[in-house]
């Protein structure tokens, strides 16, 4: 039986790249991070030490975010825009090349790729963003889920799923909310704080489509397939922080 000091679960640090950090990533307590501008090579930091139980440490670089904000993301333009797009774009936002999975990644670099898609390719930008939080998703959950953590999860209420995620996601934001803040507001809601990807852009309503995709992808598959996320509030559109409510959906009739 597990102990109430076990955090979480006994294999916690093994699914802790729940969000795209991986505790393998860094032999010897070595951090990796992709500098992506032109000219810059890549080092290998000795600020991070290797975690031994429970919480994965993140960086001590602030600003930081993981590969699975860029890699789906670049994959999605190339789909719907063609190669020349996702080149325009990387140059602007600096990267000489794409990171691996497991490196962290710089979050103004992040921000400029995401804030440019939105504002050179407006009508497709929404479509594109949700495609790659679904497919950063699944990603992470073949390569960085252990069954064991799935199984787990299916077989708890919903209610204590989505807690035990929330509570997860808030430990690892760094990953997907960089120097933002990450903050539990009830089992059902939760908001990011000065959210890096929409940082300095304003709108008349929200924006935030790769973090709503990526939140509602990510309780559907390990709580609950009905559970709908929406962004209830958006900094851009002059909100405090970029709220997000769980809801769950009703049953269809004769489903």
């Amino acid at each position: 039986m597990v102990g109430v000091a076990t955090p979480l679960f006994p294999f916690y640090a093994e699914y802790a790249p729940v969000f795209g950090a991986d505790p393998q990533v860094w032999p010897g307590g070595q951090e990796r991070i992709c500098n992506g501008t032109p000219g810059a090579s890549d080092k290998k930091g000795d600020d991070m030490t290797a975690p031994t139980a429970g919480l994965l440490r993140p960086p001590r670089r602030k600003g930081m975010m993981g590969a699975q904000t860029v890699l789906p993301m670049v994959a999605a333009i190339e789909r719907s825009l063609g190669p020349a797009v996702v080149a325009q774009l990387l140059d602007e936002a600096r990267f000489a090349r794409l990171p691996e999975h497991g490196e962290h990644v710089r979050e103004r670099q992040v921000a400029i790729l995401h804030q440019a898609l939105r504002r050179q390719y407006p009508e497709q930008a929404e479509s594109i963003q949700r495609e790659a939080a679904r497919d950063a998703v699944e990603w992470i959950m073949q390569n960085r889920i252990p069954a064991r953590a799935r199984l787990l999860l299916s077989g708890m209420p919903w209610a204590m799923a989505v807690w035990m995620l929330g509570r997860h996601a808030a430990q690892n934001a760094w990953a997907f909310g960089g120097s933002g803040r990450f903050e539990l507001l009830s089992t059902s809601e939760f908001q990011l704080t000065d959210n890096p990807l929409i940082r300095g852009e304003h709108s008349t309503h929200a924006i935030c489509a790769w973090h709503e995709e990526l939140f509602q992808q990510t309780f559907r598959r390990m709580a609950h397939s009905r559970l709908r996320c929406t962004e209830a509030s958006c900094m851009a559109a002059g909100a405090d922080a970029c709220r997000f409510r769980l809801v769950m959906e009703p049953v269809r009739a004769g489903a």
